[in-house]
């Protein structure tokens, strides 16, 4: 039967060749597994990167691989906890090992809480994701039709705030009056009066306007039938901006639901209806 001595050496060489697995479990490249008396164990890099590859092919797998990487990382929490026990009971059998043991427990007391806090947090971050998902698929129908059904009420709303924009302006130059400054408004036009609100820019086939808090409309024809692709003349800083697109003609048809925001200076009309040869208006605001 092996001495006290020899059974705290067993163990702590146990408990580095655990606590190396353990490192590079949780320190390993998205590429690795590692290899352990129950079979491989792939690195927290590499359950990660499983999972959110697994995300894109349904939220099933997802689900799937997230349950398996919560049973791995409870079998390596028990394993771990193992080992925390044994070296307790060496502690209790010599004071002479007492310092000793302590360290390693300590050692892979650490490594234990370190690799369960980063498997925690990944799951926790691909239930998270997978929420998102399933929420994002269920609200962008709705969020398109949205879309659709507000398009002209916001191209009313636009309006108004111009026709507000431009007596807020109209206003202002009263006031330089009131205030001594020999302004005529009776020999301002329109195009002067708005030149002097926003920036303003037109090639004939797209136009854009510029207000002085950022705020961007702009809109254009385009010439081409089936899926068309718009370079905005003005490029919004995001995606969070507003775009509305008919056919000119017969048969024209609303395309706000036909509409891909590819990026803040881009989109593509989609052909729903009509005839795929007939032009396309477009309208973006946003800032």
């Amino acid at each position: 039967m092996a001495n006290m001595e020899e059974r705290l050496k067993t163990v702590v060489t146990q408990a580095e060749t655990d606590g190396s697995k353990w490192h590079t479990i949780v320190h390993g490249d998205e590429n690795s597994t590692v290899e352990t008396e129950n079979g491989d164990v792939p690195t927290v890099a590499k359950q990660l990167k499983d999972i959110r590859e697994a995300i894109t092919g349904g939220v099933s797998d997802v689900v799937a691989e997230a349950e398996n990487a919560r049973d791995e990382a409870k079998s390596v929490r028990d394993n771990a906890l193992t080992i925390k026990n044994e070296i307790e009971q060496l502690k209790t059998d010599t004071e002479e090992a007492t310092e000793t043991a302590k360290s390693y427990k300590n050692m892979a007391q650490t490594t234990f809480n370190s690799i369960s806090s980063a498997v925690n947090k990944g799951i926790a971050d691909v239930q998270t994701e997978t929420q998102k998902q399933i929420a994002s698929l269920q609200t962008t129908g709705d969020t398109q039709v949205n879309r659709t059904q507000t398009a002209a009420t916001e191209q009313i709303q636009l309006a108004s705030n111009q026709a507000d924009r431009a007596e807020t302006a109209a206003v202002r130059a009263e006031n330089a009056t009131n205030n001594k400054i020999d302004v005529d408004l009776n020999n301002i036009s329109k195009e002067t009066l708005f030149a002097k609100l926003f920036t303003t820019y037109s090639d004939g086939s797209s136009w854009y306007r510029v207000w002085p808090d950022g705020w961007i409309e702009q809109g254009g024809v385009a010439n081409a039938g089936g899926t068309v692709t718009i370079i905005f003349p003005k490029a919004f800083r995001d995606t969070n901006y507003t775009v509305v697109a008919t056919t000119l003609g017969t048969n024209s048809q609303i395309y706000a639901q036909c509409i891909t925001k590819t990026s803040g200076t881009e989109m593509k009309i989609y052909n729903n209806g009509g005839s795929s040869s007939q032009q396309k208006s477009w309208y973006a605001c946003g800032y």
